[in-house]
C-alpha cells in the first residue's frame, strides 16, 4: 500500500498530502436541499478540520457522490485520530439521514491511493450529529509532544518529538542519549547514577 511503502522507505519523513476524495453512497432517504454535510478530520495536536461537502443541493436516495477536496494546509495521515461525517438537517421535520457507505481516499489518482484509516462509515445520523470512524490507537499515531515519546526510563536519556529529524522513527520520535555517569558509577532506573553498594564494597575489602 502506498503509505506503508513510504513509511518503510523513509520512516523519518513527514507524509503530507493535500488531496482527498470523499465517496458517499446514500441510503433510503434523500438528502434534502439546504442540509449541511461536512467531513471532519481530527488530528493530534490540531483543531478539528471542517470541510464542507454540500453547497445547498439535494442528494437523491440510493446514489453515490464523489467529492474531490484540495487542502490548502496538507495533512499527515499518521496524525489522524479519527474522521467523521457531520450532518445538520435543513429543518426540524427532516428525517434522519442514512449513509450506506462513506470512504475517504488519500491522494486519489496517484496510481495507488490509500483509504484514510482504512475505514468505511455506514449508519444513520439524526437531525444534527456525526457518524465517526473508530478512534485510532495513540501508539500508531505521530507524536505531538515529547511526552508522546517518553518511555518512562531515565537511564537511556530523554526522548524527543522531532518528526523532521533524520533520526526520527515512524512516529516522529527521536531516542535520547544514554545518561553518562561519573567514573566508577552506573545508572539504574530506581537510583540514577550511583557507585558500588556499601555492603558490596565492604565484602570486597575483607581478607
Amino acid at each position: 500500500m502506498l503509505l506503508a511503502m513510504i513509511y518503510a522507505a523513509s520512516p523519518a519523513a513527514i507524509v503530507s498530502v493535500s488531496r482527498l476524495q470523499v465517496r458517499i453512497t446514500t441510503g433510503a432517504e434523500e438528502l434534502t436541499a439546504g442540509s449541511v454535510v461536512e467531513l471532519r478530520i481530527y488530528e493530534t495536536g490540531r483543531p478539528v478540520r471542517k470541510l464542507s461537502l454540500t453547497h445547498g443541493e439535494s442528494w437523491p436516495r440510493d446514489s453515490t457522490r464523489v467529492i474531490p477536496l484540495t487542502l490548502s494546509d496538507g495533512i499527515d495521515p499518521r496524525a489522524v485520530a479519527r474522521f467523521s461525517l457531520y450532518y445538520h438537517a435543513t429543518n426540524a421535520v427532516s428525517p434522519p439521514w442514512e449513509v450506506a457507505a462513506a470512504e475517504v481516499d488519500v491522494e486519489p489518482n496517484s496510481g495507488a491511493s490509500e483509504r484514510l484509516l482504512n475505514a468505511t462509515l455506514s449508519g444513520v445520523i439524526a437531525q444534527s450529529g456525526e457518524l465517526a470512524s473508530e478512534e485510532r490507537e495513540p501508539s500508531a499515531m505521530r507524536c505531538a509532544t515529547d511526552a508522546d515519546c517518553d518511555d518512562h526510563r531515565s537511564c537511556n536519556g530523554h526522548e524527543r518529538c522531532a518528526p523532521r529529524s533524520h533520526d526520527a522513527d515512524s512516529r516522529g520520535c527521536v531516542k535520547g542519549l544514554p545518561l553518562v555517569c561519573p567514573v566508577n558509577q552506573v545508572c539504574s532506573e530506581d537510583r540514577g547514577c550511583h557507585g558500588p553498594d556499601a555492603s558490596t564494597a565492604a565484602s570486597r575489602s575483607e581478607p
